[in-house]
């Protein structure tokens, strides 16, 4: 077996509507699929996708934490801790030299930034 890059990555909340809007605010993207139960948006080639909390997935951090590529994980810190998103882990910078952080946004899930090390 060979995996692929990911492709879609799932957050379950509990208010999918209210979810639905803040990622669209936070991500400066309109969704690219609605569903009765689903939300999904296009993040540079893969699958952000909310889905309403049922009795096999429910919202909340777990054992699991895909990162997100970006520029700057402190503006990304800062713009979403001011909407209502908590650090979890981090801010920090790891032995790699990348700067991570973990979040928790509004409905409980845990979102993962990352930041390559300098001169990468």
């Amino acid at each position: 077996m060979q995996l692929g890059p990911v492709g879609n990555v799932f957050y379950f909340v509990d208010e999918l509507e209210a979810a639905a809007q803040w990622y669209a605010a936070r991500l400066g993207l309109d969704p690219t699929v609605r569903g009765t139960s689903l939300v999904a948006f296009d993040v540079d080639g893969v699958r952000l996708t909310l889905h309403q909390s049922d009795e096999f997935n429910s919202s909340g951090p777990a054992g699991t934490s895909p990162y997100w590529t970006v520029t700057d994980v402190d503006e990304v810190v800062a713009e979403w801790t001011a909407h209502g998103a908590v650090a979890h882990r981090g801010p920090k910078t790891v032995f790699t030299g990348e700067r991570l952080c973990q979040l928790l946004d509004p409905f409980g899930n845990l979102f993962a930034v990352r930041q390559e090390a300098a001169g990468r």
